[in-house]
């Protein structure tokens, strides 16, 4: 069992930890991850030294409303906005779908946008290997 000694020890270390984090602004992930320290024993010290009235409810509020004010000037935003353009009818752009049966027992399907694509096609085919 744990000595209210020892406790006031840590909840003091913890409270000057916590006022630290504050302080550079980062979040208090990014603060514990930092130095070493376990994120969820962090918050876990928050909340009870708010319990004890030692650390101001409002205090990770603010800190918060400062770093995204701060953080969406310089960070690219997470989602973008996207419109998806419809297709133009495939009436408008030929195409010519070949299925080849190659004698080495491979096959392959080319789509061509042009038949002037062909030849090239037909050269790149009748090299050997």
């Amino acid at each position: 069992m744990v000595s209210n000694e020892d406790r006031e020890a840590k909840a003091t270390l913890w409270l000057q930890r916590l006022q630290e984090a504050a302080a550079s602004k980062e979040s208090l992930v990014d603060y514990t991850r930092r130095h070493g320290l376990k994120p969820g024993e962090a918050y876990r010290w928050k909340q009870e030294l708010r319990r004890e009235g030692r650390w101001p409810a409002h205090a990770s509020s603010a800190a918060k409303a400062n770093r995204s004010s701060k953080g969406s000037r310089t960070s690219p935003p997470r989602f973008a906005r996207v419109r998806i353009a419809a297709k133009p009818p495939a009436e408008s752009m030929p195409t010519l779908s070949l299925r080849l049966h190659l004698a080495n027992g491979r096959r392959a399907e080319l789509v061509l946008n042009d038949e002037s694509q062909l030849p090239r096609v037909l050269e790149l085919l009748e090299q050997s290997p």
